[in-house]
């Protein structure tokens, strides 16, 4: 809530009507304007001109009233980006239209000289300005919006709101905790909105990379191929009895191969698939680390760092600066997320580049590699959207026509 005495009113009324494009709000966006609207409109064209006139029509006294009056209590209704965003258009307007409902049952409806809707910018919002006249039709700020009266508007409004099917919280109760000042409270709620998003989409990322390493560690693709390595079963001669007995009555017996359930390789192969193993091995460990690493649960602090830029100005008298402060530390966080994302990335293509080599290895046909990297990148294409395992071999694809091009020339 602000006070309006007369001098502000022109520049209010330019603000709240639009009577301008060239706006000191660089976030009120001029072409959307013309969906703005005033839920009580006739009553006050001229901010200054109407509300002085209906004053002076309704007030009790006869006197003059004092130039340094308080003329108008602007109320500021509103909430965050992420409430407006599950309302549509309907609901939008009769949230506004029944806060307006609650103002004028306790206010007086006629007391009510605009109540102008914003939405040309960033969040919803309606500027209700009402007439501070009490019972007696006296021009009194003090006495109508007293601290009792403004106690019982923080305690009754959301319960009003929330008995008409929207869901909001009250302020904190007994607070002693100063307001900023409203170009202040509005680069503060922009500001959240903004970093709120930038959180949510790295966390999006992070576990999209984390899904996309849990499927290539734990997916079991191809075969290996056996003759290429040179492995051969284990064989032994064993003497096995035929069913059969001789002239004597003593049964026969014959000389078998048969494979003892071990097999044999040359040791160079098997010194090259120890060698993958291991290779194979360190990379899985490499990336159970991150899968182990909870990114997500050790940023959800940023989550609350709206409130504590809160915290912050209503302790401090230098807000400018402790919110600058805090919001170089919530960067120097979302740039260490950043970073995580990319160090992903780098562990993708490093378990692509090594599966990729240990199939040129271990496959005599480069055409059935190709098909393999292909039929893995389709596999973890299917649980990860926009997979970087996937990009990477589209590009390898791409490098390889590109070279076959060249080769043809």
């Amino acid at each position: 809530m602000q006070k309006m005495k007369a001098d502000n009113l022109v520049g209010i009324g330019n603000h709240n009507q639009r009577r301008t494009d060239n706006h000191s709000n660089k976030d009120i966006d001029v072409d959307r304007s013309h969906l703005n609207y005033d839920l009580v409109e006739g009553r006050t064209e001229n901010y200054k001109r109407d509300i002085e006139k209906f004053i002076n029509e309704n007030k009790a006294s006869q006197r003059a009233t004092r130039k340094d009056a308080v003329l108008v209590n602007e109320w500021i209704i509103s909430s965050d980006r992420f409430f407006f965003d599950e309302l549509d258009d309907k609901e939008t307007e009769r949230f506004f239209e029944d806060a307006k409902d609650f103002f004028a049952e306790r206010f007086g409806d006629e007391n009510i000289r605009y109540a102008q809707v914003h939405l040309d910018e960033r969040t919803p919002h309606m500027h209700l300005g009402i007439v501070p006249f009490d019972d007696e039709n006296k021009l009194s700020a003090k006495r109508v919006f007293n601290k009792a009266a403004l106690q019982e508007v923080q305690e009754e409004l959301p319960k009003y709101l929330n008995e008409r099917g929207f869901e909001l919280q009250r302020g904190e109760k007994g607070s002693d905790k100063k307001h900023l000042p409203v170009e202040e409270y509005k680069a503060y709620k922009d500001a959240k909105f903004d970093l709120e998003n930038e959180i949510s989409a790295l966390e999006r990322e992070v576990k999209q990379r984390k899904d996309e390493v849990k499927k290539l560690i734990t997916g079991k693709y191809g075969k290996l191929d056996y003759e290429k390595l040179g492995v051969k079963n284990q064989l032994k001669t064993v003497e096995v009895k035929t069913g059969e007995k001789n002239i004597f009555g003593v049964e026969k017996t014959e000389t078998k191969r048969v494979k003892t359930g071990n097999v044999v390789m040359l040791d160079e192969n098997f010194r090259l698939l120890a060698k993958n193993y291991e290779e194979l091995v360190a990379v899985k460990r490499s990336f159970e680390k991150y899968l182990d690493t909870d990114l997500i649960k050790e940023n959800k602090a940023l989550d609350k760092v709206a409130d504590e830029y809160m915290e912050m100005a209503y302790k401090s008298s230098d807000v400018a600066n402790e919110l600058k402060a805090e919001n170089d530390r919530l960067r120097e966080e979302n740039k260490s997320l950043k970073e995580q994302v990319q160090s992903l990335k780098q562990e993708v293509k490093s378990i692509y580049h090594t599966v990729r080599d240990i199939l040129k290895r271990a496959m005599s046909n480069s055409n059935s590699v190709k098909g393999l990297m292909s039929v893995i990148a389709e596999k973890v294409s299917e649980d990860v959207p926009k997979p970087e395992f996937g990009r990477l071999d589209d590009q390898e694809r791409m490098r390889e026509r590109k070279r076959t091009r060249g080769m043809s020339r």
